[in-house]
């Protein structure tokens, strides 16, 4: 990869007149730099797939509300390429008296992914918000409580699991 930068240094006179600035031999020094940070900030990887285990506590009626919500975020996510095709899955129940709730289970395609939503992709947040309207907390546990996990069979396996 051949990278070609330019610089051109300035200083501001009391009546914002712009002058150049010789730099002469600290020009090559300069670019050389900014082609060292460029080049880091372009190698650096992205994290390894997040496995969650999600359980949102679901409101009372709104069960089929919230998985026709439920239901648009991982496609929607999946188009953004936020998280993996695989594994994926819905689980609905019921808890503590017959409540309704719902697991979810989905990997990020990196532990960023996730909070990377609510700055960068704000069709992701408002599918967020509208979960968060209709779940409940439930004794200490939240409305939706996230958990990080490690797939130890099946068919995807995390690079985290031991065999």
């Amino acid at each position: 990869m051949i990278l070609s930068l330019s610089f051109r240094a300035t200083s501001i006179n009391r009546w914002d007149v712009q002058k150049p600035i010789p730099m002469g031999s600290n020009r090559k020094t300069t670019a050389l730099f900014a082609a060292a940070v460029l080049t880091a900030g372009l190698a650096t990887a992205a994290g390894p797939p997040e496995t969650v285990h999600v359980t949102y506590h679901v409101q009372p009626g709104k069960l089929e509300e919230f998985l026709s919500v439920l239901k648009q975020h991982h496609p929607a996510c999946r188009k953004l390429g936020l998280v993996l095709a695989e594994p994926h899955l819905i689980l609905s129940g019921k808890e503590d008296g017959g409540k309704p709730v719902v697991i979810e289970i989905l990997t990020w395609k990196d532990g960023d992914a996730p909070d990377s939503v609510p700055r960068h992709h704000p069709d992701i947040k408002k599918i967020w918000d509208r979960l968060n309207a209709l779940v409940e907390k439930r004794g200490e546990k939240p409305g939706i409580d996230i958990e990080e996990m490690d797939i130890v069979a099946g068919a995807a396996r995390s690079k985290k699991a031991k065999p």
